[in-house]
């Protein structure tokens, strides 16, 4: 099957040694990644060194983004949360906002144009962010876009629009305080797995961590992206500029986790046993925490339809 196959990508067009080496690591690796989250950089360094406007080359980094959801799908990776827009880019200048923009305008046209292929596929597409900032028209397509496939788990695209982690995190306090205040939480109620539950809603379709976080064009910065999420994910900054990143810097990576991956998981399985230890035997505290993400779901589901 070809995800996102309206795109007209090239990216199923594989070689036979591609295919082989797709195979190998589909079938061979006892511990693939299922979930991926990307921060796409050195889209602007890439124009610059091919003599490209920078128009150019976020057009690039757009389309490359789907190529990269067919090679994750064909490797069975499905979810893949990608770091599109930042709050931070605001203060570029207006022609380049402008032009990211129209950009992801076009795209979002593109995608629902084709939702007769993605409710075929099962493709679930969320758009993440202060979506209140984006303009009219890109902010009713987000969430178009997010009513129409928030069904589908068969494969999974996070879009990070308006987005950092530090304003998600300060959103989450504010989510966690209404619901002290409706008496559906108790102050003593709130630690650190309310907290990264909470986060985990609200970037994941499915509930699931990023196991990888990916950092393309050789920079050594967070950037503000899934920072709490991520945190026993295995941190990988590769040097490739985001338009030239290939299916075999996936492979590379997808191998790395592999060899790496044993002692990130065991982190993982200890912090979640003693967190489910120190809350087995409240009972009414299991069930306050329940009603709160039921409230959480309601209030998600009511800003999703206001568009």
């Amino acid at each position: 099957m070809s995800v996102l196959d309206f795109t007209n990508s090239n990216a199923n067009q594989y070689t036979w040694i591609q295919r082989l080496a797709c195979n190998m690591i589909r079938y061979g690796c006892t511990t693939r990644p299922r979930h991926l989250a990307i921060v796409m950089d050195g889209n602007r360094r890439f124009a610059r060194e091919h003599n490209f406007d920078r128009a150019r080359g976020h057009a690039l980094g757009a389309d490359k983004l789907f190529d990269v959801c067919q090679w994750c799908y064909d490797l069975g990776i499905n979810e893949l949360s990608v770091y599109a827009f930042s709050l931070e880019n605001l203060k570029r200048s207006k022609e380049e906002v402008d032009t990211l923009m129209d950009i992801a305008r076009g795209k979002l046209k593109n995608i629902e144009n084709s939702l007769d292929k993605i409710h075929q596929q099962k493709i679930g597409i969320r758009i993440i962010g202060n979506l209140d900032l984006l303009p009219d028209d890109i902010r009713e397509s987000s969430y178009h876009l997010i009513n129409e496939t928030k069904q589908y788990k068969n494969f999974i695209l996070n879009v990070c629009l308006y987005y950092t982690s530090r304003n998600e995190m300060t959103n989450v306090i504010k989510d966690i305080a209404k619901a002290c205040e409706k008496n559906l939480l108790e102050i003593s109620d709130i630690d650190d797995d309310l907290i990264f539950q909470t986060l985990l809603l609200s970037s994941s379709q499915t509930g699931r961590m990023p196991d990888i976080f990916l950092r393309t064009s050789g920079e050594l910065r967070l950037s503000d992206f899934m920072l709490y999420q991520c945190r026993f994910s295995l941190w990988i900054f590769t040097d490739v500029y985001w338009p030239a990143f290939s299916v075999w810097h996936l492979y590379w990576i997808v191998l790395q986790y592999e060899m790496k991956s044993k002692q990130l998981i065991q982190a993982r399985d200890q912090c979640q046993t003693m967190v489910k230890s120190e809350n087995q035997f409240n009972e009414d505290k299991t069930q306050r925490i329940r009603n709160y993400f039921e409230w959480l779901d309601q209030q998600q589901n009511v800003e999703r339809l206001k568009m």
